[in-house]
């Protein structure tokens, strides 16, 4: 059997699917293949920031947060900082951080892209793939051509592997769910510091359990699965049984992709699109499908309308990889513990402008700081 379509989306996570989504309703023929099934865990924190719930709404056609009720387990206004498990700063945000799980989460839009018409192949884990004569071949031996390939496989992903892409620095994340009543301490949104090297810890709400996780530049030297319980013994749970998954993540290079075939792009994770500081990458794993979605509805060779539409996000991401190497840096790092304890004002205004929007660039910081003091004057 044979099938011909103007794109295929190598990866169902958000990346991809947010491409075949944007395709599907600009009736431009996609064919979606993915590793796994739906629905399927998947390491990752969940977090839904502000921006990232816009981006959503717009690509779901969606107005009222309410109609995304079936994906959210969970959302949350206070913020609290820690330096290990010594509170520093604790504050309400002007919007909620919502969160959800991604077993749940991808399935929902896994099925939004199917009620639009979309085809997915599940379970496709020995594709072959012919990258100069743009065929894929599914392990029941259909074989599907192909005009332009969007891959959003994940952080080591094949496709930038087969391009022979430098792979950027990476990151590696741990967490397991835990019940919310093994627990004494108030239902919050919490980020651990000094957990673990050049990164942080995190205890997200998650239902009726707490996402517990924390990840860094990876090193093979460093025992994640041991630091993990550590921290969560000292928040006063203690499991002999914890189930803890781990995964590779994108952390402070994002892929050059200026060479290789210009009808193929990586998004997502593959592409290196991550913030390099609070490791967020819903938002980015979405724009980034969207984006390449667009740059295909221009031309089958979608990569320089890609680059140029992801220019402005790939300008923050790489302020961001510089200033994580002086954050995450010790003198400077341990300065900035001592100023923030109990500046809960300035924790807000940076949250609310700063991670729920990219209201300031990394490189503007001096600028938030400038008008947070103008604001207090006031």
């Amino acid at each position: 059997m044979e099938r011909h379509t103007e794109a295929l989306i190598i990866g169902a996570g958000p990346s991809g699917i947010s491409s075949a989504i944007t395709l599907q309703k600009a009736g431009i023929t996609n064919i979606v293949i993915d590793k796994s099934s739906f629905p399927r865990n998947k390491t990752c924190g969940g977090l839904v920031t502000n921006k990232t719930l816009r981006v959503l709404k717009e690509l779901l056609d969606i107005n009222e947060t309410e109609e995304l009720s079936e994906v959210f387990c969970d959302s949350n206004k206070c913020v609290e900082l820690f330096l290990k498990t010594d509170r520093m700063t604790e504050c309400e945000l002007d919007d909620p951080l919502y969160f959800v799980r991604r077993n749940r989460f991808d399935h929902y839009m896994v099925k939004k892209y199917r009620e639009l018409g979309g085809l997915l192949y599940e379970n496709e884990k020995r594709y072959e793939i012919d990258l100069e004569k743009k065929i894929l071949t599914l392990t029941d031996g259909t074989r599907i051509t192909y005009d332009s390939l969007i891959a959003g496989d994940g952080a080591v992903s094949s496709i930038s592997k087969r391009l022979g892409f430098k792979k950027g620095v990476q990151g590696f994340c741990v967490e397991t769910y835990i019940p919310k009543n093994s627990f004494k301490f108030k239902d919050t949104v919490k980020i651990y510091f000094d957990v673990v090297e050049k990164g942080y810890a995190w205890c997200f709400p998650s239902g009726d359990e707490y996402c517990l996780g924390l990840g860094g530049v990876f090193s093979k030297k460093t025992d994640y699965k041991k630091i993990l319980k550590d921290h969560i013994k000292r928040l006063g749970a203690v499991y002999d049984d914890l189930i803890i998954k781990g995964a590779f993540v994108p952390y402070g290079k994002i892929t050059d992709q200026s060479g290789g075939p210009a009808n193929v792009v990586l998004a997502g994770d593959a592409g290196g699109f991550v913030d390099p500081i609070y490791g967020e990458g819903l938002f980015f794993a979405l724009i980034s499908g969207m984006e390449a979605a667009k740059a295909r509805i221009r031309s089958c060779d979608l990569k320089p309308f890609f680059l140029n539409g992801m220019a402005p996000y790939t300008k923050i991401i790489k302020q961001g990889t510089f200033l994580q190497k002086i954050f995450f840096g010790k003198p400077l790092h341990n300065i900035f513990m001592k100023k923030i304890r109990n500046k809960d004002s300035f924790v807000k205004y940076y949250s609310d402008n700063q991670i729920s929007e990219y209201v300031y660039p990394y490189a503007g910081l001096l600028k938030l700081y400038r008008d947070y003091k103008k604001k207090r004057q006031k």
